[in-house]
């Protein structure tokens, strides 16, 4: 019975340990340095614009370009234009 005990113990330790690692395993290749680019301003404006900053990112390669790409997914279909938030079976 002290011998399974044991056992089980021992399992429980490895697999908290095996879990531990595959987290930091994820922190590492989640922290991976980004490039980073300047954003070109046009030289009679104060401040980058949205599309500036997105096009500095793409050029840096951090980004994929998705500036006019949109998918048919994004978009609601005739089924989802309206949503029932309470109904009465009554009437």
């Amino acid at each position: 019975m002290k011998v399974k005990k044991g056992f089980n113990e021992k399992a429980y330790e490895l697999a908290t340990a095996q879990h531990k690692l595959e987290l930091l395993q994820a922190q590492v290749t989640n922290t991976t340095v980004r490039k980073r680019k300047a954003v070109q301003l046009d030289p009679n404006t104060k401040f980058a614009t949205i599309s500036d900053v997105q096009k500095a990112q793409v050029e840096a390669g951090g980004k994929e370009d998705t500036a006019g790409e949109s998918s048919e997914s994004d978009l609601p279909s005739e089924a989802e234009d309206c949503i029932v938030v309470a109904s009465r079976r009554g009437q």
